[in-house]
C-alpha cells in the first residue's frame, strides 16, 4: 500500500469520527480487507459471514434488506451520473440513491435476526450525501456522515465489548452510495448478572477449598515432623 493511500485512509477515518452524532454507544472503525481480483475487497474478520449480492439483496432469512417501493437495488457496471462500480469490482453490488426505481432506492435497511457486533462493507465511495446509521431495536446508536472521497476501501465497524446492534441503515440524498461484499458477525451472548455472580461465588468457594487444603497439608506436615 502506498504512503498516499495510507494517508488517505487516516484522513477518511478522522473525518468519519468527526461526523459521528448521537454517541449513545461506541462504534469503532477500521479499514482494510482482502482483495480478490475482479471482485473488489472482502472482510478479513474471523467468523464474519459475507453477502456478495450475486443473488440479489436477501429479503428473507437471518439478514433482510428492505427499501420503499421496489426494494433494494442491486446493479453491475457503471452508468454515468447514476452509479459507479467500485474499483476492481466487476460483480453485482448494492447502490443507494433517491431515484426510487431500478437506478437506485433510498433508504436501505439491513435487519439482523440476531444481534451482531461487527459489520463491514466494500465502499465505492463515502460522499458527504451518504450516511450509515446503526441501531439496536430501533434505538439509534450511531450515525456516520460521509466525506467527499472517492477512495475505495473495505471499512469495518465494531461494537464495543459486550455491546451489539441489529440494524444498519444506508442512505444517500444524491446518486449514489455504492457498496459490495457486506459482512457481519453474530455477537457473543453477554452473561446475565446472575450468571456472573454465580461464577464469582463458585470462584470464591474454590478459593476457600484450596486454602483449607493448604492449611490441612500444613497441619499434617507439622504432625509428621
Amino acid at each position: 500500500m502506498s504512503a498516499v493511500k495510507k494517508l488517505s485512509m487516516v484522513a477518511i477515518g478522522a473525518t468519519i469520527w468527526a461526523g459521528i452524532t448521537n454517541p449513545v454507544s461506541a462504534i469503532m472503525v477500521s479499514f482494510g480487507g482482502t482483495s480478490v481480483p475482479g471482485q473488489g475487497q472482502f472482510s478479513s474478520v474471523p467468523g464474519a459471514k459475507t453477502i456478495d449480492f450475486e443473488s440479489g439483496a436477501p429479503t428473507s432469512g437471518p439478514v433482510i434488506y428492505s427499501a420503499p417501493g421496489i426494494g433494494p437495488t442491486v446493479v453491475s457496471g457503471t452508468i454515468d451520473s447514476v452509479f459507479w462500480t467500485p474499483s476492481d469490482d466487476y460483480t453485482k453490488y448494492l447502490t443507494v440513491a433517491p431515484f426510487g426505481d431500478s437506478r437506485g432506492n433510498n433508504n436501505v435497511s439491513i435487519s439482523f435476526a440476531e444481534k451482531i457486533d461487527y459489520f463491514g462493507m466494500y465502499l465505492g465511495s463515502f460522499d458527504s450525501y451518504n450516511s450509515i446509521a446503526f441501531y439496536q431495536d430501533n434505538v439509534l446508536l450511531k450515525l456516520l456522515n460521509g466525506v467527499n472521497s472517492s477512495f475505495n476501501t473495505y471499512v469495518n465497524f465494531f461494537a464495543e465489548k459486550n455491546e451489539s446492534f441489529n440494524k444498519v441503515v444506508l442512505a444517500s440524498s444524491a446518486p449514489a452510495f455504492e457498496t459490495d461484499n457486506h459482512a457481519y458477525r453474530i455477537a457473543e451472548p453477554v452473561p446475565e448478572p446472575t450468571t456472573v455472580l454465580g461464577t464469582l461465588a463458585f470462584g470464591a468457594v474454590i478459593s476457600r477449598w484450596r486454602m483449607q487444603r493448604k492449611q490441612q497439608q500444613k497441619s499434617l506436615n507439622s504432625t509428621i515432623s
